[in-house]
């Protein structure tokens, strides 16, 4: 298969998305690598059909394609593995699959499906039931479903939009593993990330895109040096000493035994500082994200936040930021400026579009959002959504619950938006986020939850653990 890709171009309004790229691909794992906002994810919707770009054409195989048909990038084998997984969610898995499974025959023997998809389940260790609902899944075990669709559609060109962020490490392993083997069968594949060990690991060949543009195409060996600096304005980050005062209020974190490892008779209490923050650490497929909604919305188990314990006063704001950014957390068919119309609504009985503008244009500065107001979310990157729902926190004291704050994020990027999280220490109750990542976890936790399964395995202070001791609990070795 050849993929050739010529004066691609897209804009959203004033915001020139991609410009004028050319790019041809015959074999291999190909990287496309970019801060957040370089056009990355706009060039892949273009190329997998869904977005229909203002000028360009793509040619397979000698042949041009219809630009902006999904269903026509599919018939060509070109499938895309989205950072978002791209299903039913209220359906079962097993109806998800065959709503996208792309047959021509007009009569379907469900058994012998069945048995394919769970062929293909097996060959890449996926342990998960056909018949469970597609919304009880993590966001890396719906993108491991999406990985077999596209396998099982005879997809000769995939492209993975960030897909690691959400796997844990042996499925990272077992995906590297299958992408490596369909490459020497034939198969080109688009890898965009912005983690370079990945990039290294798997690629042999990758493309730099930055405000829109295609601006180096690099091979091995790579030079990760070189490369940051292509990629990024400034690559140097110091990390500010943030004094903090120590705070006098406390409060309480009521954990029900049923979240708890060991066989308790009774709900555990820990009192904490105000402005601690909380770091839920666990594998994917773990219960940290479950942990972190359940605290806001008491779905699960009793787990929760109070004053102190004994007091009788409820806390009045919490702000939740879900890891499904575009079914959760954001609405994809609003602009920027209704969003924060909509953030502001519930307070008050009339609004004033000036003040609302204003401060929508103050939010896109502070926290560097690449979009303009008339912008709707679906139009953004994935990393701008993440800044866009992170804008949107309540400026009141509050306890903030984050999923995943900085999926998807580059390394700049997810630096500056922690940046802005630790401000809050001085202002709110308390900052609980959870994350795969135990780099993450550890940099930035006072005190430290570590999760296995549906089970809390270990509640300590940071002071108190090593890294080591987290890997062991969130694996489930105590």
């Amino acid at each position: 298969m050849k993929i050739q890709i010529k004066n691609l171009s897209k804009s959203f309004g004033n915001l020139k998305a991609n410009k004028n790229i050319n790019l041809s691909l015959d074999s291999g794992i190909h990287a496309l690598l970019g801060e957040n906002g370089a056009g990355k994810s706009t060039f892949v919707k273009i190329i997998s059909g869904q977005l229909t770009p203002d000028s360009g054409e793509i040619i397979i195989n000698g042949e041009n394609i219809n630009l902006g048909s999904a269903k026509d990038s599919i018939k060509n084998g070109i499938g895309l593995l989205n950072q978002d997984p791209l299903d039913f969610s209220n359906l079962s898995i097993l109806e998800s699959f065959l709503v996208g499974i792309n047959e021509k025959k007009p009569f379907r023997k469900i058994e012998n499906i069945k048995q394919k998809i769970l062929g293909l389940f097996k060959n890449y260790g996926i342990e998960i039931e056909l018949s469970s609902k597609t919304n009880s899944l993590s966001i890396g075990e719906r993108q491991q479903i999406e990985l077999i669709r596209l396998l099982y559609n005879g997809a000769k060109l995939i492209i993975l939009d960030e897909p690691t962020s959400a796997f844990s490490l042996e499925q990272k392993k077992r995906v590297f593993e299958t992408l490596k083997k369909l490459s020497n069968e034939g198969i080109i594949i688009i890898f965009v990330s912005h983690k370079l060990d990945e990039i290294f690991e798997i690629c042999e060949t990758g493309s730099i895109l930055k405000s829109g543009e295609l601006i180096e195409n690099i091979t091995k060996p790579f030079n990760s040096k070189k490369i940051l600096s292509t990629m990024f304005e400034n690559t140097e980050f110091h990390k500010s000493e943030q004094k903090y005062t120590e705070r006098v209020n406390k409060f309480s974190i009521i954990i029900s035994k049923s979240d708890l490892f060991n066989d308790y008779k009774s709900d555990l209490v820990h009192e904490y500082t105000f402005g601690s923050v909380i770091g839920i650490a666990g594998l994917q497929g773990s219960s940290n994200d479950k942990l972190i909604k359940n605290v806001f919305s008491n779905e699960f188990s009793k787990t929760r936040i109070i004053k102190q314990f004994g007091d009788p006063l409820k806390i009045e704001n919490y702000y939740y930021m879900p890891a499904d950014r575009l079914e959760r957390g954001l609405f994809k068919d609003l602009n920027l400026l209704e969003h924060y119309a909509l953030s502001i609504s519930a307070k008050k009985t009339f609004l004033d579009w000036k003040i609302i503008k204003q401060t929508a244009i103050d939010k896109i500065n502070k926290f560097n959002i690449k979009s303009n107001l008339n912008n709707s979310l679906s139009e953004l990157s994935g990393g701008n959504q993440q800044r866009v729902m992170l804008s949107l926190m309540p400026d009141l004291e509050s306890v903030l619950l984050l999923e995943q704050p900085t999926r998807g994020l580059d390394y700049n990027s997810a630096n500056k938006i922690w940046e802005m999280i630790l401000e809050r220490k001085k202002q709110d109750i308390a900052i609980l986020f959870s994350s795969t990542d135990m780099d993450e976890i550890w940099e930035y936790s006072d005190i430290i939850f570590s999760v296995s399964g549906n089970k809390i395995m270990d509640i300590s202070y940071k002071n108190n653990l090593t890294k080591e001791k987290i890997i062991k609990f969130v694996s489930g070795l105590v």
